[in-house]
């Protein structure tokens, strides 16, 4: 069981971390290969291009960075929120059947993926309220996981292919009917629950600790002591 969790706790992502810092010194940088380039006179311009260019780069990815939301998560008494720019879900502890991260196993080895998997007793709690835009980027971030699955044998080609594109047309076991790309995730939910056991599985580029350390935290939140 774990510690008891009295307090409402929010997750900053890692995936933010040092986003100011690479934004400042591609910014601080690139006037700075401009100055240098101009002092050299046409001489190494080949380089001097390329390091504006790295540093352009290294601009903008602070920037995307810095428009991640502050948070990725959001753990109260009574639910887990998950956040992210383009939306977000949210679930009940008591719809949660089980959190841990999932692996593969090929012959002696197992190896555990850099995920937090969650099996929902429900799933039309996120269904219901998921956004098509949040679903499909869902769908795409998910796509690894199926490959990686293809490459443990685990699921055949066809399989594959014919899971990369759900079908756009999902009926719930409460009977609720989706369509469109809420339909899509309701598949990929249940074949991510054939594959690894869980019907959400979160990179670990949300967290803000070890994938280990995550689980052990969400676990005092879904079984508090007494």
């Amino acid at each position: 069981m774990g510690d008891t969790v009295q307090e409402t706790q929010h997750i900053a992502p890692m995936s933010r971390h040092n986003g100011l810092a690479l934004m400042l010194a591609g910014l601080v940088l690139m006037p700075l290969i401009l100055v240098i380039g101009y002092w050299l006179d046409g001489r190494a311009q080949l380089v001097v291009v390329f390091l504006f260019l790295a540093c352009m780069i290294m601009a903008i990815l602070g920037a995307l960075k810095l428009h991640e939301p502050h948070y990725s998560f959001s753990l109260s008494r009574e639910h887990l929120h998950f956040h992210h720019k383009i939306g977000g879900w949210s679930l009940h502890w008591r719809n949660i059947f089980r959190i841990g991260q999932p692996n593969l196993t090929r012959g002696i080895d197992q190896v555990d993926l850099p995920y937090v998997g969650i099996k929902i007793r429900d799933i039309d709690e996120i269904l219901s309220f998921m956004t098509p835009r949040l679903a499909v980027h869902i769908l795409t971030e998910q796509r690894p996981l199926l490959a990686l699955a293809r490459r443990y044998g685990v699921i055949e080609r066809h399989q594959f292919h014919d899971w990369l594109i759900e079908d756009d047309h999902f009926c719930s076991a409460n009977g609720h009917h989706y369509s469109g790309a809420i339909a899509m995730l309701g598949h990929r939910m249940c074949h991510m629950r054939e594959l690894y056991g869980y019907d959400l599985l979160i990179h670990e580029s949300s967290l803000d600790r070890e994938t280990s350390e995550f689980i052990r935290l969400l676990r005092g939140y879904l079984y508090p002591a007494e």
